[in-house]
C-alpha cells in the first residue's frame, strides 16, 4: 500500500475515535448521556461538512466545474448545521446526519477508485453504526 493510501486510512480510522467512543460513552454511562449527545453530533455534522468540502474541492478541480455539484455540496452540511436550531430534538438530528453520510457515501462512490469505496464503506458504516446505536438508545 502506498504512503498516500496508508495515510488516508490512518487519518480514516482515527477519525471513527470519536464516533465509536462518544457513542460508547453514552451508551454506558446513560445518566450523563445528555451531555455527551452535543459533542457526538456536533463531531458528526463536522465530518459531514468536511466530506461536502471534498465534493465542492473536486468539483473545482474539473476543467469545466458544473454549478449543480458546487450547490448540492453545500446542502449536507446546511442541512446538518439547521438540526442545531433550538428546540431539534436529538432523535431527528441523527436522522439527518445519518441521512447525511448516507448521501456523501453514495455521492462518493460514482467515479472513485476501489480502494476509496473500500475506505469510505469503513468510516461510513462506523459512524452510521455508532449513531444508530445512540439513536436506539434514546
Amino acid at each position: 500500500m502506498d504512503r498516500t493510501r496508508l495515510t488516508a486510512w490512518g487519518l480514516t480510522l482515527a477519525g471513527l475515535i470519536p464516533f465509536v467512543g462518544l457513542a460508547g460513552w453514552i451508551l454506558l454511562k446513560r445518566d450523563e448521556s445528555a451531555e455527551w449527545l452535543d459533542p457526538l453530533t456536533i463531531y458528526a455534522a463536522v465530518i459531514v461538512s468536511f466530506l461536502a468540502g471534498t465534493r465542492w474541492g473536486k468539483g473545482l478541480a474539473e476543467r469545466d466545474p458544473r454549478p449543480a455539484t458546487l450547490i448540492l455540496s453545500n446542502a449536507p452540511p446546511v442541512a446538518a448545521w439547521l438540526t442545531f436550531l433550538p428546540g431539534v430534538p436529538y432523535e431527528f438530528r441523527l436522522v439527518v446526519l445519518i441521512f447525511a453520510l448516507v448521501a456523501m457515501v453514495y455521492w462518493d462512490f460514482r467515479a472513485s477508485p476501489t480502494w476509496y469505496r473500500t475506505l469510505r464503506s469503513v468510516a461510513t458504516a462506523g459512524a452510521i453504526l455508532s449513531l444508530l446505536a445512540v439513536l436506539q438508545a434514546l
